[in-house]
């Protein structure tokens, strides 16, 4: 049987979008345990969906599609398998990741799934393509989610997670066209961490599995035991990285990186060899100054604290099991060492009053040094949190829930009103200077030339004039910033201000949109930059037309 991997079309094409490793390192599995495996990513290609799959399927005589991703992107899977059940309608459907493992009921009563995989793909799903392969019975698979003849869900059991890592290949990017999205970051295409260096190639890995804590916010899709891969595997998988992607950045995407410091210390020293920036998961009750020191040498630039809150009743609630003490030592002792914080307060816990909110925001404006950002609490399935909404009668369709990518829910003891003007004040915080820190831009001009050399870069061939070198000045080290590559892009960042880090000190800076980007400023290419975008709009909501009118005089306004 021949299997096509499909990864979700989350933008049009040149687009940032967060890449599925998850998928990659399935499909990594299935091609080691010698399948016949290909793949697809849509967010490489403006074709519409139906399209572009029909030619693969067609093509590559395809018998079954794989994807998957996480419960907020339902309307991009299911568009996926929808076409796929048009273009042939006897094909197989197999969908992995969160959206299945948190509520595989719900994803497979309302999407076209033949298979729902549990947990960590890769031994279901080499078990399930094997049977599939035999035309054998699939009804007793552990880890495998479907639905039998009476509609009924079936789950055969749970499969054990994967205790030795180090025993899977490394997820395979190259199928996936990683290069290609490597080539098409700017250092501001997505978060303020990646403007620390003028031309960006980021290297994402996973060196752990689940996490060791149970945060009522969080679900661990990927089971309930914490599982480390050996430094020495991890370091193979980052020669990869170096040699094949040509990577300057690197960025751990464990939920938490170490419980450790042994682990910690050593990667750290390691990784020096490599001159490469990084960035990973800490607790701030596992930070000291000589470790943040070793750090920082080692090439760690900003730190992801898992923060969250600054009221002690609120961390207890939350099963943080950190406190206010622990949180403000760290990010006093991490901005001593030079290190930049990625961390914020969430708002919205079932504990949470107009005092603990107003506490959190007064401690807030008191040390925006820090950098800490402001957040709500979003209710995703299957968090504690949403079992909570369930309960209380807040979610009354879990299917228009997901379709609606989980509006903000009022699970706290503040009143419906002051809960909504909380929610406008974390939206729209950003958009004035008396809440945020904000970078002074000395000059802005448009980039020509390119960051090394004389000849034409590839992100210069690509986006010409969209291009600027901006210099700003940090008001907290009075240190002189020169960005080059920086991209203007109107569609979905119309915004009074956007974040960098400050190259010396690596604080959080908000820059005056309008004085970094005064050339292109002005309306005709607000307009420009929502009708290039309307057809993939069109192709993300099949059907959707009638929403075009709304969707337009939202993004003109």
């Amino acid at each position: 049987m021949n299997f096509l991997f499909v990864h979700p079309k989350y933008c049009s094409r040149g687009g940032f979008y967060h890449f599925n490793l998850g998928l990659a390192y399935v499909f990594s599995y299935m091609k080691h345990k010698g399948f016949n495996v290909s793949c697809l990513n849509l967010c490489h290609y403006d074709k519409p969906i139906d399209i572009q799959l029909a030619e693969c399927i067609t093509n590559e005589k395809i018998d079954v599609i794989c994807t998957g991703g996480m419960s907020i992107n339902f309307e991009e899977i299911h568009s996926i398998l929808a076409a796929a059940k048009k273009i042939k309608p006897g094909i197989i459907t197999i969908v992995g990741g969160a959206i299945v493992s948190s509520d595989p009921k719900l994803a497979l009563e309302n999407m076209p799934i033949d298979f729902g995989v549990i947990g960590e793909g890769e031994e279901t799903m080499a078990e399930l393509a094997n049977v599939l392969s035999k035309g054998e019975d699939a009804s007793n698979i552990k880890g495998l989610a479907y639905l039998d003849t009476k509609y009924n869900l079936v789950i055969p059991g749970e499969r054990p997670p994967i205790e030795d890592l180090d025993s899977l290949p490394f997820p395979d990017l190259e199928g996936f066209e990683y290069g290609y999205h490597l080539n098409t970051f700017k250092p501001n295409s997505h978060l303020y961490y990646h403007t620390i260096l003028d031309e960006v190639r980021v290297g994402k890995i996973i060196t752990t599995r689940s996490c060791p804590f149970s945060c009522t916010f969080c679900y661990h899709q990927l089971g309930k035991k914490y599982r480390q891969r050996s430094l020495d595997n991890v370091f193979k998988e980052i020669d990869y990285l170096v040699e094949k992607f040509n990577i300057n950045t690197l960025i751990l995407l464990d939920e938490l990186f170490a419980v450790d410091k042994k682990r910690i210390y050593e990667f750290a020293e390691r990784i020096k060899k490599y001159n490469i920036k990084w960035n990973p998961v800490l607790r701030v009750d596992n930070v000291d100054r000589d470790l943040l020191k070793a750090l920082r040498e080692s090439g760690v630039y900003i730190i992801s604290y898992g923060i969250e809150n600054l009221n002690d009743e609120i961390l207890q609630s939350m099963q943080k099991g950190i406190t206010r003490i622990q949180v403000e030592k760290a990010l006093q002792l991490t901005k001593e060492a030079g290190i930049g914080n990625q961390g914020g307060i969430l708002f919205g816990d079932p504990a949470e009053t107009e005092e603990t909110v107003k506490k959190s925001i007064d401690w807030w404006l008191k040390h925006r040094r820090y950098g800490l950002t402001l957040g709500m609490i979003i209710t995703l399935p299957d968090a504690p949190l949403y079992r909570l909404a369930l309960e209380r009668g807040l979610i009354r369709d879990k299917l228009q829930y997901m379709k609606n990518k989980f509006p903000l829910l009022n699970l706290t003891k503040i009143s419906s009103k002051k809960f909504k003007k909380l929610c406008d004040f974390v939206s729209n915080y950003r958009d004035d200077e008396k809440y945020i820190v904000t970078g002074e831009v000395i000059s802005s001009e448009r980039q020509l030339d390119t960051c090394c050399g004389n000849s034409p870069s590839l992100l210069s061939k690509q986006y010409g004039k969209g291009l600027f070198t901006i210099k700003v000045k940090c008001p907290e080290c009075a240190g002189m910033n020169e960005y080059r590559n920086m991209y203007y892009d109107l569609f979905g960042r119309f915004t009074k201000y956007f974040p960098v880090l400050c190259r010396n000190c690596n604080m959080l800076l908000w820059i005056s949109t309008k004085e970094a980007f005064s050339k292109s400023y002005h309306f005709h290419n607000i307009i420009t930059a929502v009708m290039k975008n309307v057809s993939f709009f069109l192709d993300r909501h099949p059907g959707a037309k009638f929403k075009l009118k709304k969707f337009m005089i939202r993004n003109t306004a």
